[in-house]
């Protein structure tokens, strides 16, 4: 991984504490009920939260949006750098895979975990 993906992580992991924080103290103090995941991949969820809660008499609320703020929407921000792309390495496997099966593949629940896509390595319809 390169060290693009090591501060988008960090990044990540501190919004969603503080993103937690913030639905604990909304949720004891307002009754309100936030969505932490749909707040993370909508923006305009996230800009609504965060411009209500800067607007709050708490002052924990106000500075919980506020390193929000600036974790989505700062210069570096989750919602304003574009994900970092993958290594050159794993895009060329993903090229090189094949998207369709050919008339002599089948994809039925008995073929064995060793063949097949990913999908069909995984215990996805092989529980009886």
């Amino acid at each position: 991984m390169t060290e693009e993906h090591h501060t988008r992580a960090a990044q990540e992991n501190h919004a969603f504490a503080l993103m937690g924080r913030l639905h604990v103290t909304l949720r004891r103090q307002t009754g309100r009920v936030t969505d932490i995941e749909y707040m993370r991949i909508d923006q305009n969820y996230c800009r609504y939260l965060l411009k209500m809660t800067a607007e709050s008499d708490n002052p924990d609320l106000r500075d919980i949006s506020a390193k929000l703020q600036e974790i989505f929407f700062g210069v570096d921000g989750l919602f304003v750098t574009p994900e970092p792309r993958q290594a050159l390495l794993s895009r060329l496997v993903d090229t090189q895979r094949p998207t369709s099966a050919t008339p002599t593949q089948t994809t039925s629940a008995s073929t064995s975990p060793d063949e097949g896509d990913a999908v069909d390595r995984g215990y996805i319809g092989r529980l009886r």
